[in-house]
């Protein structure tokens, strides 16, 4: 959740500094452009950050010797 929320920021920023330094554009047009923007980057980036995210705690987990994480015989 941290992550996809820090990316997400970071990707909003980023647009939104975009269109206010490299265009002229009014503000509902900025909004009506950077809002579909991030909003779409949110769904592409969400199932990504989670299998991510599940990876990190699978190799955390495998490192740590976790009891569900080693094979069975």
């Amino acid at each position: 959740m941290y992550l996809t929320a820090a990316v997400t920021q970071v990707f909003a920023a980023a647009i939104a500094g975009g269109i206010f330094l490299l265009s002229d554009w009014s503000v509902a047009l900025s909004l009506g452009v950077s809002i579909p923007a991030v909003l779409g980057f949110c769904l592409w980036f969400l199932p990504h950050s989670q299998c991510l995210w599940c990876g990190v705690e699978y190799l955390t987990d495998l490192h740590n010797g976790e009891s569900w994480v080693r094979p069975r015989a």
